[in-house]
C-alpha cells in the first residue's frame, strides 16, 4: 500500500503521526548533500527513552585512508574493545556519518548497525575549495564523545598509536 499522505495511528494511548516516523529517507545513498545536511541538525549528545542509550555526535577536518577507517570501526563493533574514562565498553547500536577517504573524490556514507557496517561512496564529489569534513554519528551505550572523537582524529591524522590508551585489546567486551 502507498500513501501519499500518511495516517495517524494509535498505539495504546499515544497518538503517532506517521509522517514523522516514515519516508524520512534517512538512508538514501544518492544524496550525499541531503545526509551532509541532516547529520547537521543532530543535537550533539541527545538522550533516548532507554536513560543508558545516548546519541554522540561530531565533526572532523580531514581525509582517513579506509585501511585506517575500517580500523576504527571494527574495534568499535566486532573487537568491543573501546572503553570510556571508568573503564566501561563503549556498545555502539548505530553508526552513520559522512567520511571522506583519502584518494576518493566522491563522499562517503558510512553506517553500521551492531557488528554491521559499510562505506558506499556517494555520487557527490567533494568540492576542491571546501576543507572535507567528517561527520559521525554514534548511538549506543556507555558513549564517551571527546575519546571517541580522540580516536576518529588519531585515524584521520594517522596516528593510531593513541589508540592504546582507549583500547584494551586483553580485555573484550562481553
Amino acid at each position: 500500500m502507498y500513501f501519499t499522505e500518511f495516517p495517524t495511528v494509535h498505539i495504546g494511548f499515544l497518538r503517532v503521526d506517521l509522517s514523522n516516523v516514515l519516508d524520512l529517507h534517512a538512508f538514501d545513498s544518492l544524496s550525499g548533500i541531503s545526509l551532509q545536511k541532516k547529520l547537521q541538525h543532530v543535537p550533539a549528545t541527545q538522550p533516548h527513552l532507554d536513560q543508558s542509550i545516548v546519541t554522540v555526535t561530531f565533526e572532523v577536518p580531514g581525509n582517513a585512508k579506509e585501511e585506517s577507517l575500517n580500523v576504527f570501526i571494527q574495534n568499535l563493533l566486532w573487537e568491543k574493545n573501546v572503553r570510556n574514562k571508568d573503564d566501561h565498553c563503549m556498545e555502539v547500536i548505530r553508526l552513520k556519518g559522512l567520511v571522506s577517504i583519502k584518494d576518493k573524490p566522491q563522499q562517503v556514507i558510512v553506517q553500521g548497525v551492531h557488528e554491521l557496517y559499510d562505506l558506499e561512496e556517494t555520487p557527490v564529489s567533494w568540492k576542491d575549495d571546501t576543507e572535507r569534513t567528517n561527520r559521525l554519528v554514534f548511538i549506543g551505550r556507555n558513549l564517551d564523545k571527546d575519546i571517541l572523537k580522540q580516536l576518529f582524529i588519531a585515524t584521520v591524522t594517522e596516528r593510531e598509536k593513541q589508540w592504546t590508551t582507549h583500547i584494551k585489546e586483553d580485555r573484550v567486551c562481553p
